[in-house]
């Protein structure tokens, strides 16, 4: 009987460790440069199934107007990328403008300037995100005073003259809600790209890397591992000559 006092001492604290760390393992979030990755390894990471988009949302120069294409959207990955929502706003170069993406697990906030955008179509967690940036014909697109739930990121920002400049980053390890904010500056010579030459998309998805047991799991198979060797150690003191 003391044995199984102590086993259960023993769990309980234990089951507290492991929450505690599990709980520390999860408030930072996992940040990734790469900067050598290009559109063809990243569409190939969703070909062979390492990741898988939820939902995308993305701002763009489009035709830099009030009317005709959008240049603010949430697109879905299922529906070939095409807008569930979207609007029009008119950039000025060299000018900062703050942006905002709330992710609840069932509803999407993304705002940019004073415009949000907002839509239900999307559920489920997500465990990762690909931030990208895009640009050309003498154009700059800089992502800065990046924060994910107060957690301080690194800039990201493509520059490009007769080609794309393309870069992007990523971040793992995300909560089951989060919101992420930052300021985009547009910056272009001459006559302003056109639609996505010159754009950020925040792509929202899933990896196909192995998930770690929760908690209460472990402390399941340890309570099992602790039974057993109870159990042993009973059955060789009934048989003890």
């Amino acid at each position: 009987m003391f044995f199984f006092s102590k086993c259960l001492l023993f769990l309980a604290t234990t089951a507290i460790g492991i929450n505690f760390l599990s709980a520390s393992a999860r408030a930072l979030v996992s940040v990734t440069p790469l900067p050598r990755l290009t559109d063809d390894e990243f569409n190939n990471l969703i070909r062979t199934g390492q990741f898988s988009e939820l939902f995308v949302t993305e701002s763009r120069i489009g035709n830099n107007a009030t009317n005709g294409t959008q240049e603010i959207s949430v697109q879905d990955p299922r529906n070939s990328l095409l807008p569930v929502t979207q609007g029009q706003r008119q950039w000025t170069s060299d000018q900062p403008v703050n942006f905002r993406l709330e992710y609840t697990g069932s509803t999407v906030n993304y705002t940019v300037g004073d415009q949000l955008l907002s839509s239900n179509a999307f559920s489920g967690s997500a465990s990762d995100i690909f931030l990208r940036t895009r640009a050309e014909n003498n154009s700059r697109l800089n992502l800065m005073n990046l924060l994910l739930n107060g957690q301080s990121l690194p800039s990201l920002m493509s520059s490009g003259a007769n080609i794309s400049d393309i870069d992007y980053l990523r971040l793992g390890n995300l909560p089951s809600s989060f919101t992420l904010t930052g300021d985009s500056t547009f910056s272009w010579l001459g006559e302003p790209p056109r639609n996505s030459q010159l754009a950020y998309q925040i792509k929202v998805g899933n990896s196909a890397s192995r998930s770690v047991p929760e908690p209460a799991k472990l402390a399941g198979l340890l309570l099992i591992g602790i039974l057993g060797i109870g159990f042993g150690k009973r059955q060789k003191e009934i048989v003890k000559p």
